[in-house]
């Protein structure tokens, strides 16, 4: 008799903690729930006012580029490029273009521009940052103003 009251006083401990962590859990998700659309209201894409009809836009009005934002223009063939020539891309330091000079030297060629994902440092989403720039065949025509 005293095994069953021990056996079940463990039981009713054990449901009682496991209610609490399951009231915890949706007490800190209603939380963030309500917290998260109440401060950022509706999901709606923020367009730019549209410009009058009869008026140009002046050059003062431009935005400029962004501090430590790179302008550049033409391809970079990934199978002829130096380590300076890469370092012309954004996001490009000397580390990732020593890389990927390194990783040509001890695998060859690259067969496809996506091969790049395999040096370290380059994920997918500096690939698609970086893809309109590189191919890997051709000449390397990348001019930075």
């Amino acid at each position: 008799m005293t095994n069953l009251r021990i056996l079940s006083a463990s039981l009713v401990r054990r449901a009682a903690a496991v209610v609490a962590l399951c009231a915890l859990v949706v007490t800190v998700t209603a939380t963030w729930l309500t917290s998260s659309t109440a401060d950022a209201g509706p999901r709606a894409p923020r367009l730019a006012p549209a410009a009058p009809a009869d008026t140009a836009p002046a050059d003062d009005d431009a935005p400029a580029p962004r501090a430590g934002k790179k302008t550049i223009t033409g391809k970079l063939n990934l199978n002829t490029a130096s380590a300076e020539q890469l370092q012309l891309l954004p996001g490009v330091g000397p580390a990732k273009a020593e890389r990927v000079v390194a990783w040509r030297g001890k695998h060859g060629t690259f067969k496809r521009v996506a091969d790049l994902r395999k040096v370290k440092g380059f994920g997918y989403k500096s690939l698609k940052k970086l893809e309109p720039y590189l191919d890997i065949k051709g000449e390397t025509t990348l001019r930075a103003p």
